[in-house]
């Protein structure tokens, strides 16, 4: 796979992502100047079902495909949206981990996921905000329903999303995993949210 350069994080890097996830907690309305262009949010509402059905049906390597070169996947553990260079994450990916990542389970070896997890995931209440011509900035409730050896359970929370249009198409640079729990001991979290 790793068909992209990896993109090192700095300190400016995560300085920035926090202010987003900060602007994202304090947002109350969403000013109408910042309203997408209705082509533009069912873009971007497409694309996230995608992503959803694509984690559901297990096709990982497609699920890859819809992030940018320099995407970032970040699960922390904190409930408040503490800042990320001072505070550890259950996980904060770069492109070349999610490769890793998704090279590791498509080799029916990882043993945290034998059997693999099924899933299906529930987004719910999307808002969207513009974010220059060419980003956009959703929120969303999740609930991920799971299966693992029989084991059922539940993940909940919300969700943001930094998407960017690269070459005509909407792609994920940011995906920001809210858990209701993430502040809690946490059960097998190693397939992907």
């Amino acid at each position: 796979m790793n068909a992209h350069p990896a993109v090192p994080f700095s300190l400016d890097h995560y300085a920035a992502l926090h202010d987003l996830v900060r602007s994202w907690r304090n947002l109350g309305e969403i000013p109408e100047e910042r309203l997408p262009a209705p082509a533009d949010g069912a873009a971007c509402a497409r694309l996230l079902a995608a992503e959803a059905r694509l984690l559901d049906a297990g096709r990982l390597a497609d699920w890859l495909a819809l992030f940018t070169a320099d995407c970032a996947y970040w699960l922390p553990t904190d409930v408040t949206g503490e800042d990320p260079a001072k505070f550890v994450a259950w996980e904060f990916n770069d492109r070349r981990r999610l490769e890793e990542r998704v090279e590791r389970l498509a080799t029916g070896r990882a043993y945290s996921q034998a059997p693999p997890t099924r899933t299906v995931h529930l987004l719910s209440g999307l808002e969207m905000l513009t974010d220059g011509p060419d980003g956009m900035q959703v929120l969303a409730n999740f609930l991920i329903q799971t299966n693992f050896a029989g084991r059922v359970g539940q993940r909940a929370g919300w969700t943001g999303y930094l998407l960017r249009r690269q070459h005509g198409r909407w792609r994920i640079a940011l995906k920001r995993i809210n858990l209701f729990d993430a502040d809690l001991p946490q059960d097998n979290n190693s397939f992907t949210l």
